[in-house]
């Protein structure tokens, strides 16, 4: 949860324009959070987190009828920390994409495959823990590559 503590800072200060208001609406994002996890012993996620932040800040903006701007430079790291996390998600997305497109290859391709890109052994390696030729194990290679790309081309045009 607290892997989360830079990405909610920027969030906060980029919707209140004041990092030292941001600091302390970080701090009580994670203090309600937590007192929610004690009460229902739920599972945080980010979103959550995100929730939680945005409605504090609104609470905040409210109440004190808050209309700042971010500096250049704090609006850039916090831009980047963003980014950042995006490409994590994607990356991650991508990921469970090809594990999903993984399990309906066949047997034997999908054991080339994974033996090969995944634990790194070698074609001859592949080929006598196979018990096929090498021939063989290019083969298999080859058709799981390309069911791969034709999957994930079908589920992500």
């Amino acid at each position: 949860m607290l892997e989360y503590y830079d990405e909610i800072l920027c969030y906060t200060q980029r919707l209140t324009g004041d990092k030292v208001l941001a600091q302390d609406l970080t701090q009580e994002t994670y203090i309600k959070v937590l007192e929610a996890r004690k009460k229902s012993n739920m599972i945080i996620q980010k979103a959550f987190l995100y929730k939680v932040a945005r409605n504090l800040v609104i609470d905040k903006v409210r109440k004190d009828k808050i209309v700042h701007q971010m500096p250049y430079e704090e609006e850039k790291h916090c831009g980047e920390v963003l980014s950042n996390t995006q490409e994590r998600v994607d990356e991650q997305i991508r990921q469970e994409t090809l594990k999903a497109c993984i399990k309906n290859l066949s047997p034997q391709n999908k054991k080339a495959f994974v033996l090969y890109y995944y634990k790194g052994y070698s074609r001859q390696e592949i080929a006598q823990m196979m018990g096929i030729s090498t021939n063989a194990v290019e083969k298999n290679i080859t058709r799981a590559v390309l069911q791969l790309k034709e999957q994930i081309a079908k589920e992500h045009p």
